[in-house]
């Protein structure tokens, strides 16, 4: 009997072992299993990081859903399992992971586009000037050619306005473009006519607040802005038909209101 005892011990060490080895996984199972899991992780966190970076918010409820998968992940203990049981898991991280870098490459795209406008926006400053027209000549429009971008400026008169020869137009704020180097105005007098005014450099903080004097030589037919002085002209004297036109309007309202006493003093 105590040989048979004998021979039954090594049989069950043997049992053991092999129990044993069925209710856990191998190393290198294990390990395949954990690296599949760490990519998940990391493919998550990146794409995680870049959303926060961008301001489009289109793909927050496809990466709340993946997150929550991923969280079920986690939570797997693969000490617990055995090599066939991780193997049906593999293939489930391996597709999430796939979906995160694919989100993540969307999402990277996003960044860079919206980085580019970013830098490109802030190559546009508002330059606060004020028009001085001295061209002889009333105008319709005023609009800044940027030369070097090829871009035309809305009409900084205004639809149906018109600036009179000798005033100045107050107000105004150009877009310049950091990487231009070229600018002209082109102008509209009142008859349709357009003049195209040369116009030096527009760059630098410190022309904050100055004139450009727009100036057109009839004779030669050229014309050019000039940047002039920080305050504003004084407006030109009213001409003799100006005032002979004013005194005729207050002629002719003092003759309406001399009827309408007239009036009143009949109806009583």
């Amino acid at each position: 009997m105590k040989n048979n005892k004998r021979k039954f011990i090594p049989l069950i060490a043997a049992l053991m072992a092999v129990l044993l080895v069925a209710c856990g996984p191998s190393d290198e199972k294990l390990a395949e299993a954990e690296e599949a899991r760490s990519l998940l992780a990391q493919a998550k966190q990146t794409a995680e990081d870049t959303y926060l970076d961008v301001s489009d918010t289109t793909q927050r409820s496809i990466l709340d859903s993946l997150s929550d998968k991923e969280a079920e992940i986690e939570q797997l203990d693969f000490t617990k399992m055995n090599d066939k049981k991780i193997d049906e898991v593999l293939p489930t991280i391996t597709e999430l992971t796939e979906s995160y870098q694919n989100i993540g490459k969307e999402l990277s795209g996003v960044l860079t586009s919206e980085t580019q406008i970013k830098e490109e926006k802030a190559k546009h400053k508002g330059l606060e000037v004020y028009f001085i027209n001295k061209t002889g000549m009333n105008l319709s429009k005023i609009v800044l050619h940027d030369i070097s971008a090829n871009t035309y400026s809305d009409n900084f008169i205004g639809d149906g306005v018109t600036l009179q020869s000798g005033y100045t137009l107050m107000g105004v704020t150009l877009d310049i473009y950091s990487d231009s180097s070229e600018w002209e105005f082109v102008i509209t007098d009142d008859a349709g006519t357009e003049y195209n005014l040369s116009c030096e450099s527009l760059k630098g903080e410190d022309l904050k607040g100055a004139s450009i004097v727009l100036n057109y030589d009839s004779t030669a037919a050229t014309g050019e802005a000039t940047l002039g002085g920080y305050f504003p002209e004084p407006e030109p004297e009213p001409t003799e038909a100006t005032e002979a036109g004013t005194e005729a309007e207050s002629a002719d309202a003092a003759e309406g209101a001399s009827t309408d006493a007239a009036t009143e003093s009949t109806s009583e």
